[in-house]
């Protein structure tokens, strides 16, 4: 999963283009950040010398152009933000150097800086806004953003990554749009912390209403009780939290003749908030405080709780047919897996054999004239890139026993395949979290026999002494 975000770079005032460049460009290229320039990686430009290079590159744009323009921007920088442990920083990087490849169609020079200091890996780019043969400048209009967020999008599955499901929010730094993801409503707030005193096991609803007032809410009682939680604005009915929350249900709950299952919103609700069970003695053992346990007990009651309400809405009956949706849902991600690589690697092969082609077609002439010559070294040292290119060029159709497809056919293959993956991708991108919640249910049932059989076992043996 990867956000982004696309920054114009002015001149600030008070300073030189130069030092201006020279600032922004040394900030991302920072090694403490890129682990001493390990993580660094450029095109059409050497990361020591960027700056100047732009500046070339600038100053050529307006020789061609004849002047500048006030405000003047003069390079771009896109930032991209991976979710925290998805992604290594080699392949940040190259995703990154593919994605101002996509972008820029190789017009522009850029350098692609990886930075580590975060939980979150992310790519700073930054890329000449005068093109490479300083003819045009970079034009960022309107759909930029989208585009850069399309593109970031489609590496994503191709590097089989999760993708960001609200596109409104894809052009925002990752811990922005991590942080807007997180916010509750007031009602999801008064629902926690109704969860939060009922877990203190109150001894009646009185009782439950005075750890309300405790915990800063405000209480109003009439033919309807209503709660303004903490830092809220108005007062909120408790039937209207939902039906697990109303006052005769809670009454219930405390009188023993219900168990109470915390609602989880809709709006937040996704495949992957089925939550794993914490072994909560042995973090205890391993020096855990209260606060821990708290934590981890309420985070225990959630994982049974959206355990047991997935089971039902997709009406799985046992244990059994829990762990058939498993193998079956596995053989799909494998052959999913084994079809993307399949298409993967002719895609690869397909692009060697365009390149060939038009390697051949290139350095024809060329090797002629070597083989004219009589293989003069002279000649060859002249024309060595040429030369090489087509023998490279040569054996490329050697492996094909001369029976080369045109580029209009390979193109036409190649986007075929294309299309194929990017439904295997969407497929896959959809299966994986249903996987993902289906194995914490399974590990939610171990954790939960393996809790239980010691003491279904000192029954047995209770009831053989009995005997």
């Amino acid at each position: 999963m990867a956000t982004t975000r696309i920054i114009p770079m002015h001149i600030n005032r008070g300073k030189t283009i130069a030092q201006c460049m020279k600032a922004r460009i040394d900030y991302v290229k920072n090694p403490d950040k890129t682990e001493d320039g390990e993580f660094i990686s450029s095109y059409a430009c050497a990361p020591e010398s960027a700056d100047q290079e732009f500046l070339l590159m600038r100053n050529q744009y307006l020789m061609n152009a004849g002047s500048g323009k006030k405000n003047e921007v003069i390079a771009y920088q896109l930032r991209q933000s991976f979710k925290p442990g998805e992604v290594s920083a080699e392949e940040a990087n190259q995703i990154g150097y593919e994605l101002a490849e996509r972008l820029l169609h190789g017009e522009h020079a850029f350098i692609v800086a990886t930075h580590t200091d975060r939980k979150h890996i992310h790519n700073h780019i930054v890329f000449c806004a005068a093109s490479l043969d300083g003819s045009h400048k970079f034009r960022n209009v309107w759909n930029s953003s989208r585009l850069v967020a399309e593109i970031s999008d489609e590496l994503c599955r191709e590097h089989h990554l999760s993708v960001v499901q609200t596109p409104q929010n894809k052009t925002v730094s990752y811990e922005k749009w991590e942080g807007d993801q997180s916010k509750l409503t007031s009602r999801d707030s008064l629902r926690i912390t109704i969860d939060a005193a009922l877990r203190m096991q109150p001894d009646g609803f009185n009782a439950l209403m005075q750890l309300m007032e405790e915990a800063g809410c405000w209480i109003k009682r009439g033919a309807h009780v209503s709660i303004k939680p903490p830092g809220g604005e108005r007062y909120i009915r408790l039937d209207s939290l939902g039906a697990e929350y109303t006052e005769a249900k809670l009454r219930q709950v405390l009188d023993g003749h219900l168990v109470h299952i915390p609602k989880i919103p809709r709006s937040e609700y996704t495949y992957s908030q089925v939550k794993r069970l914490i072994d909560v003695e042995t973090k205890l053992r391993e020096g855990k405080g209260k606060g821990y346990m708290i934590w981890a007990e309420r985070n225990n009651i959630d994982a049974k709780a959206q355990s047991i309400i997935f089971l039902k809405e997709h009406n799985i009956g046992s244990i059994e047919e829990l762990e058939d949706q498993i193998d079956e849902l596995r053989s799909k991600r494998n052959a999913f897996h084994a079809a993307i690589r399949e298409k993967q690697n002719r895609m690869k092969e397909i692009n060697q054999l365009r390149q060939a082609i038009r390697d051949y077609r290139r350095t024809k002439e060329v090797y002629a004239q070597y083989k004219a010559s009589g293989w003069s070294p002279k000649f060859y040292n002249e024309h060595r890139e040429e030369i090489e290119s087509h023998k490279k060029a040569q054996a490329v159709y050697s492996s094909v026993d001369g029976k080369m497809p045109t580029l209009k056919e390979l193109s036409a293959e190649y986007d075929a395949l294309k299309a194929e993956k990017e439904s295997n991708d969407a497929a896959l991108e959809t299966l994986k979290p249903q996987l993902t919640t289906l194995n914490h249910i399974k590990y939610n049932f171990d954790v939960l026999e393996r809790d239980y059989l010691p003491e279904e076992k000192d029954l047995r043996r209770e009831e053989h002494e009995e005997r």
